[in-house]
């Protein structure tokens, strides 16, 4: 993980910092908003599942945790919102290995989340939109004021 994704950050990448987008003071102004999108998108397709184009994943509400969205292909598990912010931020959500929580191109939780969060953008509309624009910008730093709703 890149512990720099984010000027707000604070940890070193092990359990519980790792975790520490869930309860950063600075979300609501830009991430939370970006995160309740892909929370939306996962329940858009009236209950069903959402395919994710270019994969043959699919995305789903998690029925207990709004910190994260299902994903599944033969099996299923979670996507993290840290994960999710910090493929934003870096472009990478990679698998990491035991021992090696400071590869900055794996995700916070070590799980490989590639090319599934890149199918996410894409359904959101890309990386340019302005929710994602807000997110890099407060994750550089330079962003104080709310995003507008």
């Amino acid at each position: 993980m890149d512990v720099t994704f984010c000027r707000y950050y604070a940890g070193d990448g092990t359990p519980p910092s790792n975790r520490y987008c869930r309860a950063c003071p600075h979300a609501p102004v830009a991430c939370d908003r970006l995160w309740r999108r892909v929370i939306e998108l996962a329940a858009s397709n009236n209950g069903e599942p959402v395919p994710l184009p270019g994969t043959r994943a699919v995305l789903f509400s998690h029925p207990k945790n709004p910190d994260f969205v299902g994903l599944s292909v033969n099996c299923r598990w979670g996507l993290s919102k840290e994960d999710f912010l910090h493929y934003i931020s870096t472009g990478h959500a990679k698998m990491g290995r035991k021992g090696r929580r400071s590869d900055p191109v794996a995700s916070p939780s070590m799980t490989r989340q590639e090319p599934y969060v890149q199918a996410i953008v894409a359904l959101l509309g890309g990386m340019d939109i302005p929710e994602i624009e807000a997110v890099r910008e407060v994750q550089k730093g330079g962003a104080t004021v709310a995003f507008n709703e």
